[in-house]
């Protein structure tokens, strides 16, 4: 048994959700998006504390949320979501520290998105699953199912209707598209957060994938099996199949 640690990433706006306010404070079924993801990675039994990102503007209504739990920590998130994920990362050997639990090089940390919060526990126990039996990077992932086409980058616009032309397809047999929570070994994680903020800097605005960082530093990353509940909640239908799926489970 591991102690594992989470970054809940929750500092995005609202303004594809048709909501004006942060994204993570939306609610479903009556409950914020990021209660929801909380809750939901506590379901594991091993992991024993959470760092949320949130935005700046909103520290107080995200901390008010989490106020009775001391396994909770809310920091400010960043402008980029790597830089987000950084923050709540150096926040870690803190929250270890308040907790009096060792933060060791190969303790799991778990980085997932607010958005996902329908994530069943099954998810959370593969990836660290994969981390207690030595793989220093594992991501939950599914296979691709739609047919995959390469386009041209020139785009032309036809009576206000925008044409691709295809140059070529993709093997989707080949594609596996990624889920979170994302896992890591610590010392994996933070040195690829490290090293990507100090060489890249503000290119990481393109890093939306935590296992692109630690792939940039030559070290595999394998993926477990995902799940289709793990959807991302980003516009007014997901909200609405998110609904559907929770009364419907």
């Amino acid at each position: 048994m591991s102690d594992v640690f989470v970054v809940v990433t929750a500092a995005g706006s609202g303004t594809r959700l048709g909501f004006d306010r942060p994204k993570a404070l939306v609610e479903l079924s009556g409950q914020p998006l990021v209660v929801r993801a909380v809750n939901g990675a506590f379901t594991h039994p091993e992991v024993v504390g959470i760092v949320v990102t949130a935005p700046e503007d909103s520290l107080t209504e995200f901390t008010v949320l989490f106020d009775a739990d001391q396994r909770v920590r809310v920091v400010p998130g960043g402008a980029v979501r790597q830089e987000s994920v950084y923050r709540g990362l150096e926040a870690i050997p803190d929250l270890a520290n308040d907790l009096n639990i060792a933060l060791t090089d190969t303790t799991p940390v778990l980085i997932h998105d607010a958005a996902r919060c329908l994530a069943p526990t099954t998810v959370f126990h593969d990836v660290v699953a994969a981390l207690d039996a030595g793989y220093p990077a594992v991501i939950p992932a599914l296979p691709v199912t739609d047919t995959q086409k390469t386009v041209a980058s020139r785009q032309v616009n036809v009576n206000g209707i925008t044409i691709e032309k295809v140059i070529g397809a993709v093997d989707r047999t080949e594609l596996r598209a990624v889920q979170t929570p994302q896992g890591f070994h610590w010392q994996t994680i933070i040195n690829a957060h490290r090293d990507a903020t100090h060489r890249w800097g503000s290119e990481t605005e393109a890093a939306t994938d935590d296992g692109a960082l630690v792939e940039a530093c030559g070290i595999d990353v394998h993926l477990s099996r995902g799940s289709q509940m793990s959807l991302k909640i980003t516009t007014k239908l997901d909200l609405i199949i998110a609904e559907h799926l929770l009364t419907h489970q």
